[in-house]
């Protein structure tokens, strides 16, 4: 039986009269961070040493030493990557005269302040002051009304025109906007390439997934489609939970890593699985937002069943409020970490949660159509790796085949010295490159691929003839009457 608590909000630490949301004394070491809410304070008693911070030197103020972070021997990463995956704080200002300093981290924006504890007992009035004025205290005891939580998000998508995907930011109706605009690029994605869908926050899943649809429609009926299979560029699905009390936002903040580990458990290992080949390796699990946190470990998959959407978002918002209301939840987990199916039917009906634990099945025997479901999604996609106008041909040639899943044509050049030949199995034998082709013919996914090569000559120098082009589309279609979709 596992058990997870989040600190309640209705014991929260005091010092003379003022409310904290954490406040430690220390006079040895620290070397860990890890669940201090935003705006906790330290009071650094003599010889008080901080390590792991995100700074360039150490620092030794004679009432407390600040010492950088050592990256470890077997780290192959950058210091950047370091820093931001374990989220170290880091040197930023000094206050107080000199007597406190502000640590702060960068990817959740938290702010911890140490005070010397000299000043903290001798000028205590100043202390105070400070702390009510930059919100590191307050003197009401914070008050945990009726529990509401909102349901927002900004999902990740490739965008796909004329059977292929191209970057979000190559088209000026994705990138004329700010951060914040309902459909937009997603300035945080590698290259700009990824499209973001914002929904306007709202307290039901349902209602979630109707404003998310009026947005996505708005995408489609302007000519493109929005594939989540996530294999050219990484999607996130980018779950944002937040409330319009600031006394839940809080909690919801203050205890974030509880509230995602309970997540991780009962849908990140779920559904982490159906991420794409570009995604690579875990993502950070969680961002702090304003007003909330955004939970971005699932991928954009689901957003291809819109069922799935709603059940995610039912799951993810009885987690919350149970682990909100009660200030602790347990359940049974498996050996392998997930958790048992009966565990979801305290906030999902049985037949939810059968169709939530099925879709990662589904999704690896290609049962699921990987865009999102709003007009004619694509079932043959293309990518070009040469030039020569080849591709208005191909695709208008090929992607009416009737497969029945989605599959992508990746046509790329073969090196010059290797001749006048394609790579493809089905060429007759005066055309087909003898050996083995430089790359595998088929390579499984989400959206399978099938790789064809095509000589140097006819990719770089000059247009392939006519009668030559129409006999290797006969191979292209021949070959894939192969396989079985």
């Amino acid at each position: 039986m596992k058990r997870v608590v989040i600190q309640s909000i209705k014991n929260p630490p005091s010092h003379k009269g003022v409310f904290f949301r954490a406040l430690h004394f220390v006079e040895g070491d620290v070397f860990s961070y890890r669940g201090l809410p935003l705006m906790a304070v330290f009071v650094a008693r003599g010889g008080a040493r901080f390590y792991n911070l995100a700074q360039s030197k150490d620092m030794d103020l004679g009432w407390v030493k600040l010492f950088a972070v050592r990256l470890p021997e077997n780290w192959e990463g950058s210091y950047y990557d370091y820093v931001r995956m374990n989220d170290l704080p880091g040197f930023k200002d000094f206050a107080l005269d000199g007597k406190a300093v502000i640590l702060g981290t960068e990817r959740t924006y938290k702010r911890f302040l140490v005070v010397s504890e000299e000043v903290w007992e001798n000028s205590w009035e100043e202390v105070k002051q400070y702390l009510l004025k930059k919100g590191y205290a307050s003197v009401e005891k914070p008050q945990l009304g009726k529990v509401s939580i909102t349901l927002g998000g900004c999902p990740e998508f490739e965008v796909v025109v004329d059977e292929q995907v191209y970057k979000a930011y190559d088209f000026f109706l994705f990138r004329n906007g700010n951060p914040n605009s309902p459909i937009g690029v997603n300035w945080d994605s590698p290259q700009f390439s990824t499209l973001a869908i914002r929904p306007t926050p709202t307290t039901s899943p349902k209602a979630y997934v109707e404003r998310f649809m009026s947005l996505a429609e708005k995408v489609v009926q302007k000519g493109f489609a929005l594939s989540v299979a996530g294999d050219t560029y990484p999607l996130g699905a980018n779950m944002r939970i937040g409330s319009p009390d600031k006394n839940t936002v809080q909690v919801l903040q203050d205890g974030v890593e509880n509230f995602i580990e309970v997540l991780e458990d009962f849908i990140g290992r779920v559904l982490l699985p159906t991420s794409g080949r570009a995604r690579g390796s875990s993502p950070v699990a969680y961002e702090l937002i304003r007003g909330g946190w955004e939970y971005r470990t699932p991928p954009s998959s689901f957003y291809a069943d819109l069922e799935m959407v709603r059940i995610v978002y039912k799951l993810t918002k009885g987690l919350v409020k149970t682990l909100l209301k009660k200030g602790e939840i347990s359940y049974e987990t498996l050996r392998n970490g997930k958790v048992k199916k009966e565990e979801y039917y305290r906030f999902l009906t049985a037949w939810e949660a059968e169709y939530f634990l099925s879709f990662p099945q589904k999704w690896m025997r290609g049962k699921i159509i990987p865009f999102v479901p709003v007009g004619n999604a694509p079932r043959v996609l293309f990518r070009f790796m040469f030039l020569w106008g080849l591709d208005a041909v191909l695709i208008r040639e090929l992607k009416d085949l009737p497969v029945k899943r989605p599959i992508r044509l990746v046509f790329y050049t073969l090196e010059e010295h290797m001749g006048d030949y394609f790579a493809i199995p089905t060429a007759t034998e005066e055309w087909r490159l003898k050996g083995k082709p430089p790359h595998p013919t088929y390579v499984d996914g989400i959206i399978p691929e099938v790789w064809i090569g095509i000589p140097y000559r006819f990719a770089e120098r000059e247009k392939m003839p006519e009668g030559l082009l129409k006999e290797f589309i006969s191979w292209v279609r021949e070959y894939l009457a192969h396989w079985t979709y």
